[in-house]
């Protein structure tokens, strides 16, 4: 009997330890869920936020190359907007052939007519070179000069024998050139001058009058002839090798272009008697075109 009780009490005893260890089991697994449940929320936020910072980084990646064609867009249209206003100082300050050749002016100027000066029109020449700037005054007489040299200068002028073309624009003389004869017996020499006004400047007007002048001179016989300059006057330079003249500089800042001229032909004379002519005709009825680089709305080398 009491072997039996024993036996029951162990096998109580087992069962009771059997119970124990199936709960303290059963907890831990109760507790091993629970910390994989809470664990679950804090990966999901954290694979929420991997997600979201993703298609953040896909946006912004999106959003780079259309800021990158704004941006061309942009200065594409700034380059657009710059090249009519590099095209305008380009206009103002010019680099063109002779004496600003060739290139388009954003002002409008009315056409002017190139044509022989005569002497009643001396006090209109007087103001054309009174209306000259400083500097344009150091270029023409070599140092700059008051209105009253320039009126002394005028009334020395030998209008039989000196010869001034100028470009007349609505009456007023704007550019003008003077060649003068030197000495008396055959073949003479001449020297020569111009003057442009600075509205006019860059409309080839120096180039071509420096081109009349030379064939005025051809057809006075004249072997040679004359411009002095100063150096800085780079304009001058431009038009003596335009038309094959040799330039020597001296030592104060001067600098003489001399022009060798050939013989007089049938060609040179109908050239300045058909030029004179239409420039008359112009004048008075204003309706016949100037011959030469300043026709038809053309401008000079």
């Amino acid at each position: 009997m009491a072997t039996e009780t024993a036996n029951d009490t162990t096998r109580a005893a087992g069962a009771a330890s059997g119970k124990t260890t199936a709960r303290k089991s059963a907890a831990k697994k109760t507790a091993a869920k629970k910390a994989v449940s809470k664990k679950a929320p804090a990966k999901k936020a954290a694979t929420k936020k991997t997600a979201t910072k993703k298609s953040v980084a896909k946006k912004t990646t999106a959003k780079k190359p259309a800021a990158r064609k704004t941006t061309a867009r942009k200065s594409a249209t700034r380059k657009a907007a710059a090249k009519p206003s590099a095209k305008t100082q380009s206009g103002k300050t010019g680099t063109g052939k002779g004496d600003g050749a060739a290139r388009s002016k954003p002002r409008a100027v009315a056409q002017p007519v190139i044509r022989r000066i005569w002497p009643l029109e001396a006090d209109s020449f007087r103001r054309h070179l009174c209306r000259l700037s400083r500097e344009d005054r150091i270029l023409r007489f070599g140092r700059p000069v008051t209105n009253r040299y320039i009126q002394s200068y005028v009334d020395r002028i030998d209008w039989f024998r000196d010869i001034v073309i100028g470009a007349v624009v609505d009456g007023n003389i704007k550019a003008s050139g003077i060649l003068t004869p030197i000495g008396w017996r055959l073949p003479l020499e001449g020297s020569a001058a111009v003057a442009v006004e600075s509205e006019m400047q860059g409309y080839g007007l120096g180039s071509e009058l420096t081109k009349r002048l030379l064939t005025i001179g051809r057809n006075r016989f004249m072997s040679r002839v004359y411009m002095l300059c100063l150096v800085k006057n780079e304009r001058m330079y431009k038009i003596a090798e335009k038309y094959g003249g040799v330039v020597d500089k001296f030592r104060d800042e001067t600098v003489e272009a001399q022009f060798d001229l050939s013989r007089p032909t049938a060609a040179t004379m109908t050239r300045e008697a058909v030029s004179e002519g239409l420039a008359l005709g112009r004048t008075v009825m204003g309706r016949v075109p100037v011959i030469g680089a300043l026709a038809n709305g053309t401008h000079a080398a």
